[in-house]
């Protein structure tokens, strides 16, 4: 009989496969991943566009581009495509970042041939309408409004401009100024001279002419010579920066720097690092800051990759007669990691993120999300598994040769606002 006062025993497993999905090129160069592991008759067509914050002329066009291409075709009112779109209980997803921006249908296998059509003038002939613009606009500056009165959105502000320098895509905030000056024309502009497909996913059940019919109207579409624009990053801030914010008992606390980039032999080992300082509730800051000392109920550490660089983040929302502690203990776990990495903490982080790592697979949309980055980011087919055996050996040693590379405490940037 099953005793079940015992707790299972551990099992140990490092592997990540990924199903097989088919990948075709486009005559205009575009490339076409089909994953075909949903059960239900649901489909999802995914249109990816270089076209992020990287890419815009001037701040904030890039948004407002993705924002206005359900709201209005040449053919449709942005009330028809909506009523269109919920009498099939059909939907359309917008997503952007700072590298790329996204358009998405989601439909009934059965309604793809009747919904397509629209979804492809979506992405193709948007009307840019002046009056969806204005509500669009006055929407986001109430909502940036709200955000700038809290100490954690300036925060974070504050350092990637330091980081980057406000010049930069990736320092870059928007201001209410620049929402202001924003037209239907500068959209239009950019939406010609950006929107151009440079993947296409589809996730589920797609009818063999519903998928003929995508590659075709895709390849039809004109590609042209899009070049990729460089920025220089320029340093604005001093190594740590204190804004006083009036009224305000909290102070939100931002440490980062910039860090090497997912093709780079270290980044394992950086990540594993990163997951013990502060990647999970069992992490080294965690333990110090909120366990052992009460200053926070929460930090975190993460590793941002994106496109063109990389970032190192540490944040955390501390009571304000607390910040200086609490810097001065930020600090402190950071230069601990040359020195002493407990082994078993180690090891726990290491089960941790693994498994994280290993869920984020459990619905074939995440799935589908692994094989965007290694297509976007164009990492191996076998990337996350070599990710996870290099994390599954990395030794203590190790890590502490990458603390000192990489982990210097003098390199960090840090802002308090509050």
């Amino acid at each position: 009989m099953l005793d079940r006062t015992l707790p299972p025993p551990f099992v140990k497993s490092t592997s990540f496969q990924l199903p097989h999905f088919s990948k075709v090129k486009l005559p205009n160069e575009v490339s076409l991943l089909h994953l075909n592991n949903l059960q239900q008759k649901l489909v999802k067509i995914e249109v990816v566009f270089n076209a992020g914050k990287w890419f815009e002329p001037k701040p904030e066009v890039s948004h407002f581009t993705l924002q206005m291409i359900d709201k209005g075709t040449r053919s449709m009112s942005s009330k028809q495509i909506a009523e269109l779109f919920d009498r099939y209980g059909a939907h359309i997803e917008l997503s952007g970042n700072l590298d790329f921006v996204s358009v998405s249908l989601y439909s009934l296998s059965k309604h793809l041939s009747k919904l397509y059509p629209i979804f492809l003038e979506l992405i193709t002939a948007p009307s840019f309408e002046a009056n969806e613009l204005t509500i669009l606009k006055d929407h986001f500056i109430q909502n940036l409004r709200v955000k700038s009165e809290k100490t954690s959105y300036l925060a974070s502000k504050e350092i990637r401009k330091n980081l980057f320098g406000s010049a930069h895509p990736y320092g870059q905030s928007a201001e209410e100024t620049d929402v202001a000056k924003i037209q239907t024309s500068d959209l239009l502009s950019y939406f010609n001279e950006r929107m151009k497909p440079s993947f296409v996913f589809v996730l589920g059940k797609i009818e063999s002419k519903d998928f003929e019919i995508l590659k075709e109207t895709i390849s039809s579409i004109d590609i042209g010579n899009i070049v990729t624009p460089h920025y220089s990053i320029i340093n604005e801030g001093n190594n740590s920066d204190y804004i006083e914010k009036k009224g305000s008992v909290q102070t939100s606390i931002r440490l980062g720097k910039r860090m090497i980039q997912r093709g780079h032999p270290d980044y394992a080992g950086v990540l594993i690092l990163n997951y013990y300082l502060g990647g999970y509730f069992g992490s080294r800051l965690m333990k110090n800051l909120r366990e052992e000392k009460g200053l926070t109920y929460g930090i975190s550490s993460s590793v941002n990759a994106l496109k063109n660089d990389s970032i190192l983040l540490i944040g955390t929302d501390i009571n304000k007669e607390n910040r200086v502690l609490a810097t001065d203990e930020i600090i402190k776990e950071i230069k601990l990691l040359q020195t002493f990495i407990d082994a078993e903490d180690l090891e726990l982080a290491k089960r941790h993120f693994i498994g994280s790592l290993q869920g984020e697979i459990a619905s074939p949309f995440s799935i589908l999300g692994k094989i965007k980055n290694i297509e976007l980011f164009n990492l191996p087919e076998n990337y996350y598994q070599e990710l996870i055996q290099k994390t599954d050996s990395v030794s203590v040693e190790h890590l502490s040769n990458l603390a000192k590379r990489y982990f210097d405490e003098n390199d960090f940037l840090a802002v308090a606002v509050g």
